[in-house]
């Protein structure tokens, strides 16, 4: 990875949870209901990173998503309102972990959702 770019792992917060409670419960219409939105939620937040902040977008697939941007920019705020238009599309956070590598990425990603989840972390903050 080029010195000039960070990772940005984003990954829904307990969305499986979800998924199993209705597949429990017998509700396949709300299985199906809740999937169609975290999928349209995961997609959009791709489609705003790429014209916002630049993204090379490296993988969206269920309620994940891995993104390349300049490490010239703030991308602070943007993670934070993505975040928060998940929340707003779904129901449930996302967090964030950001790294000058995939591994530090995810070892931010991790210490978001440890940490109380709907957070966004970069690798080597406290």
């Amino acid at each position: 990875m080029s010195d000039n770019s960070l990772i940005c792992i984003g990954d829904g917060d307990n969305i499986g949870d979800v998924i199993d409670f209705y597949l429990l419960s017998q509700n396949l219409e709300e299985a199906s209901k809740f999937s169609f939105q975290v999928k349209a939620a995961i997609e959009h937040i791709a489609e705003l990173a790429k014209n916002e902040i630049d993204a090379s977008v490296v993988y969206v697939a269920g309620d994940d998503i891995c993104f390349v941007v300049p490490v010239n920019l703030n991308i602070m705020d943007s993670l934070v309102s993505y975040s928060e238009f998940f929340l707003k599309s779904t129901g449930k956070t996302m967090s964030f972990g950001v790294g000058k590598t995939s591994v530090e990425a995810l070892i931010g990603l991790r210490k978001a959702k440890v940490s109380g989840k709907g957070r966004v972390i970069t690798f080597g903050d406290n």
